[in-house]
């Protein structure tokens, strides 16, 4: 990482390297709360797309144990979720940044889509960028 905070080539980000961090993303976010050092950078942040009356509560999210502490309580609001990749992650190496999107699955059997942009630095998420959607995308 140069001092402009411009990613070096080591950082170069492959599809093989996009594909694992949304599974570990994704896993994460299905509850296994196993090692996030290991794929969530120092700094981490999240970035929700929701609406203004909860921003604050989320926008203060920061570091692995943040994130894994707001999944918790949102996994213990909401038992029974699974989340889902859906499709391929799309990974851009100039900036170090992948995209994909997802869905979730209620107990109930309802269904939600959403979008995470990733951007990763020396290997690890360092932001996610999350929109989510009120129903799942149309086929």
């Amino acid at each position: 990482m140069t001092a402009t905070g411009t990613p070096t080539p080591t950082d170069t980000l492959t599809p093989a390297a996009a594909t694992a961090l949304f599974d570990r993303w994704t896993a994460l976010w299905n509850g296994d709360f196993t090692d996030p050092e290991r794929f969530l950078a120092p700094g981490f942040r999240i970035r929700f797309g929701n609406d203004p009356e909860r921003g604050a509560e989320t926008d203060a999210v920061a570091g692995p144990q943040g994130i894994v502490d707001l999944v918790a309580a949102f996994r213990d609001a909401n038992p029974g979720l699974r989340f889902t990749v859906d499709g391929t992650p799309l990974a851009d190496p100039g900036p170090g940044r992948t995209a994909c999107a997802w869905y979730v699955t209620f107990p109930d059997g309802t269904q939600k889509s959403g979008i995470d942009l990733l951007e990763v630095v020396a290997g690890r998420i360092a932001t996610v960028w999350s929109v989510t959607g009120a129903r799942r995308f149309a086929d």
